[in-house]
């Protein structure tokens, strides 16, 4: 049985549907290294279709939508402080290609990855900024 919205998303912005914490520290913990939908299934034990609703239900948004941000905003951090390649950001953040990088990328920021590195870069980091 599903909770009701206010039992699931707490005041401190916690979740209160154990299923649903578990799904999100693991998209938090595990995005960039190529998590996919089903190891969330796996973990939670719940169907896939039912882990979807209550994505969609308490977050309005999916499983694979979370990890695409976790992704893409790393993404974003290593375009605007490093001078790492396309394909070692792809890499680092767990997208399969520098296309499938380039493509999330532009859906979720409606700019290229150049275009954002062009924009933003920081280079704050001296350690990384050089590779």
């Amino acid at each position: 049985m599903l909770l009701p919205v206010e039992k699931v998303c707490l005041p401190n912005g916690e979740i209160n549907d154990a299923a649903l914490a578990l799904a999100m520290k693991m998209i938090r913990e595990k995005a960039c290294s190529g998590l996919r939908v089903e190891e969330l299934v796996e973990a939670t034990q719940l169907p896939r279709r039912t882990l979807e609703r209550r994505f969609h239900k308490y977050l309005n948004s999916s499983p694979h939508t979370e990890i695409l941000k976790v992704q893409t905003s790393r993404a974003l951090e290593l375009l605007t402080t490093t001078r790492l390649k396309l394909a070692e950001i792809a890499k680092m953040t767990g997208f399969r290609s520098i296309s499938h990088l380039c493509v999330a990328v532009k859906r979720e920021f409606k700019h290229t990855p150049n275009e954002l590195r062009q924009s933003g870069m920081k280079f704050s980091n001296p350690d990384i900024s050089d590779r």
